[in-house]
C-alpha cells in the first residue's frame, strides 16, 4: 500500500497524507494551508459539476455480484462451522467460521442496501444535490479561476 503526503508548495508544511485513489469525496477541492494560507487543490475532492460521475455509479451488476460474493462467503463460514480444522487449538476452532459468516453477511446486507438505495432513487438525489452545489460554487468565476489556476479543469461554461 502505497502512502502520498501533500505539502505545501510555499511552506512546505504536511497538509495531508492518503492512499491513491481512494474514496472520491464531491466536494471543492479547493483547500488553504492552515499555516502559510497558500491555495492549494486536495486530490481526494471532485467537482461533480465538472467531472460528472463515474459510470459505475448506478450499477445494480456489480451490487448483486457483491451480493453473490457475499453469499459465497456466508456459505463457506456456514461450512467451517461443521468440520474440524487440524492445527488449530481447540480454543480458537469458532474463530474462522465466525469471521467469515460475519463477513458474508456484512457483504450481502451491503449490497442489499446498495440495490434498495440506487432503486428508490435516493442515491440519484444525493448526487443531484451535490451537483447542484458544485454548479453553485462553479458560478463563482473568482472560485472558477482559482482551481484553474491550480491545475484544475473547468469545463468553459463557467469561466
Amino acid at each position: 500500500m502505497e502512502f502520498i503526503t501533500l505539502k505545501c508548495k510555499n511552506c512546505n508544511k504536511k497538509l495531508m497524507t492518503y492512499i491513491p485513489p481512494g474514496s472520491r469525496k464531491y466536494k471543492s477541492p479547493l483547500k488553504t494551508c492552515k499555516k502559510c494560507g497558500t491555495e492549494y487543490l486536495d486530490p481526494r475532492c471532485h467537482e461533480i459539476a465538472a467531472e460528472g460521475l463515474p459510470p459505475d455509479t448506478y450499477s445494480i451488476t456489480s451490487n448483486v455480484i457483491m451480493g453473490i460474493v457475499g453469499g459465497l462467503i456466508l456459505w463457506r463460514g456456514l461450512y467451517l462451522f461443521t468440520v474440524h480444522q487440524f492445527g488449530t487449538s481447540e480454543n480458537i476452532q469458532w474463530l474462522y467460521p465466525t469471521v467469515f459468516t460475519v463477513m458474508g453477511i456484512f457483504c450481502i446486507l451491503c449490497a442489499i442496501y446498495q440495490i434498495i438505495i440506487i432503486l428508490t432513487g435516493i442515491k440519484r438525489k444525493k448526487f443531484e444535490k451535490l451537483r447542484q452545489e458544485s454548479e453553485e460554487r462553479l458560478q463563482d468565476y473568482n472560485y472558477a479561476k482559482s482551481l484553474v489556476s491550480l491545475g484544475y479543469s473547468v469545463p468553459e461554461e463557467y469561466l
